[in-house]
């Protein structure tokens, strides 16, 4: 086995001497084979001496003389001192090799409670019978007594489009395109387990826009209450992040967005549209696309109408497909329902809805691919636009209207 794959599984079963009983180093092992041979030789030298000795003295006794004890003894003594001069070696080798181990083991258990804390920061996927597929959604949790500090997704990879291409998300590109749900965080703070304030909370969540959730790859990088920096993957390795910047300054009105704490409701998810509402059941009463649409906007409902001119730029995340990124204000800002028939009629002509953002009034956005004839784009959306009012009038704001006529008939009734 590799001596390099040998520490890493050394270190991963958390080796003890104590554990193994009987299990030698290296170097006790060296040191029981020269003490053996030491053994042996001496053993050896003795009977050589005993066997000449007795040999000498039964054919020519006039040679044992002191002389010949003298010569065996000089022998005797060299090897005496060889012997001795390996067992000391030997020892040594040992006693450094015990020392060693003992610093090891005690470095290895200083990581692991350097690690503790970092451990209880748990990654994982949310999973439901509500959950939007085309929207994966990763929760973020502190299960610890103590705080983290500066959480940090520095960027996903994440699998999307039709072609499953891997696109790189940061916390910058979402808010820069303002995708529909999606939310990168940076810098966070995550109060103990279950604890929360005004301006932090104990979790946080990734979410993003994918075509293969399955394909998602991130990592977070958060400090801990020791001021230790690390890295955990999706899969939950931990690698320590060696440091010396200081934790970053959090603006004191930063907050988790209401959605990052939440699951949104069936009626939420309806008044997003889109691949929100695409896994619920229809509705089946005028009623619930009152309830949807809501009474003011059924009231002050005006036919929507482009604004300004359609602006088509490059688009920044294809680069390598040539695609424009097409943009489309209107106003007033439109209503549940009204946006997937629009998106839907534009997606028919290749345009596939990238996101948007509204106030008074509303902007879309659409990735339009090399292959469609943009000197037609103004007629094409402008028709769009009609259809989408056509079909929101003939279908879910008549329902809408008669619900509010039944409601204030019934209202007329009691009074």
């Amino acid at each position: 086995m590799d001596p390099a794959e040998e520490r890493r599984k050394v270190k991963g079963q958390g080796y003890s001497r104590t554990k193994e009983g009987s299990a030698q180093l290296p170097e006790e092992r060296r040191f029981k084979c020269v003490l053996i041979g030491v053994c042996v030789a001496v053993v050896l030298f003795a009977l050589a001496f005993l066997v000449l000795t007795g040999v000498k003295s039964s054919q020519s006794p006039q040679d044992i003389t002191s002389n010949w004890f003298v010569a065996w003894g000089t022998w005797a003594g060299g090897l005496g001192t060889a012997a001795a001069f390996l067992i000391a070696a030997f020892s040594i080798s040992v006693a450094s090799a015990h020392a060693r181990l003992d610093r090891r083991q005690a470095a290895e258990i200083r990581e692991d409670n350097d690690m503790a804390q970092a451990r209880l920061l748990i990654i994982y996927k949310v999973e439901g019978a509500h959950s939007i597929s085309s929207l994966a959604t990763y929760r973020i949790e502190n299960r610890s007594k103590d705080f983290f500090f500066d959480v940090t997704v520095p960027y996903v990879d994440s699998p999307y489009g039709s072609d499953a291409s891997i696109e790189c998300r940061t916390a910058d590109l979402v808010a820069q395109d303002n995708r529909l749900g999606e939310f990168i965080p940076t810098a966070e703070q995550l109060t103990p387990y279950r604890d929360h304030t005004d301006h932090e909370a104990w979790f946080t969540l990734v979410t993003v826009h994918t075509s293969d959730a399955s394909g998602i790859r991130f990592a977070v990088e958060y400090t801990d209450a020791g001021g230790r920096r690390w890295r955990q993957e999706l899969g939950g390795e931990i690698t320590r992040v060696h440091t010396i910047q200081a934790v970053p300054i959090r603006p004191p009105d930063r907050f988790q967005p209401p959605q990052q704490i939440r699951r949104m409701s069936d009626m939420e998810l309806r008044r997003m549209g889109g691949g929100f509402s695409k896994d619920l059941e229809p509705l089946e009463s005028d009623e619930e696309f009152l309830d949807v649409i809501e009474v003011p906007n059924v009231v002050r409902w005006k036919r929507i109408e482009r604004i300004e001119d359609i602006v088509a730029e490059a688009d920044d995340a294809s680069d390598r497909t040539g695609s424009l990124q097409v943009s489309v204000t209107f106003s007033p800002k439109a209503p549940p329902f009204w946006g997937d028939h629009f998106h839907g009629k534009l997606a028919g002509s290749g345009l596939r809805y990238a996101g948007g953002s509204s106030e008074r009034t509303q902007t879309d956005r659409f990735r339009c691919p090399p292959q469609v004839d943009t000197s037609g784009l103004g007629d094409l959306i402008d028709a769009a636009i009609r259809y989408a009012n056509d079909r929101f009038e003939e279908n879910e704001l008549a329902a809408a209207r008669r619900a509010l006529e039944s409601r204030r008939n019934r209202a007329n009734t009691s009074t």
